[in-house]
């Protein structure tokens, strides 16, 4: 008894182990393009472990009169290739970075407040061990639009 405690014990621990590797992992890896802006991290920025496949939903809350920058990355499990979708609040599709050669880098301005549900989806790898999980963070920042004219 006292050993099937021990491996549930230690399983769990390598199990969150793993998970624990991917927390701040968008901090570490995700590197926005150079840009003349200073953009602050947002709060909405997440890290976490994927098996290939697998899908994942954040939430944002965007606000008019801001800038969105969003970076995307992946450990080498992923090459780099991760899917992300932008929804509105009506499911209503405004970027699927699929349809953009699996751009890793968005900037947009925000028009209207409103809220977004930013979907990330690893790819299929069917090369590698089953339950084999990899990092993927997206890195989400903002400013105030800047004033542009006179």
């Amino acid at each position: 008894m006292i050993r099937l405690a021990i491996s549930v014990l230690l399983l769990s621990v390598g199990l969150s182990a793993s998970a624990q590797d991917c927390f701040d992992f968008h901090r570490k890896n995700c590197q926005p393009e150079k840009s003349k802006f200073s953009y602050s991290v947002n709060n909405a920025s997440v890290s976490y472990a994927f098996l290939p496949g697998e899908s994942k939903c954040v939430q944002l809350q965007m606000y008019q009169g801001k800038d969105y920058r969003i970076t995307i990355c992946s450990d080498s499990l992923y090459n780099g290739v991760v899917s992300f979708v932008l929804r509105d609040e009506e499911g209503k599709i405004f970027y699927d970075n699929s349809q953009d050669n699996y751009n890793a880098n968005l900037e947009f301005s925000c028009r209207k407040s409103n809220t977004i549900e930013i979907t990330l989806t690893a790819p299929n790898r069917l090369d590698v061990e089953e339950n084999t999980k990899g990092c993927i963070g997206i890195l989400i920042e903002d400013m105030v639009t800047p004033k542009i004219g006179f």
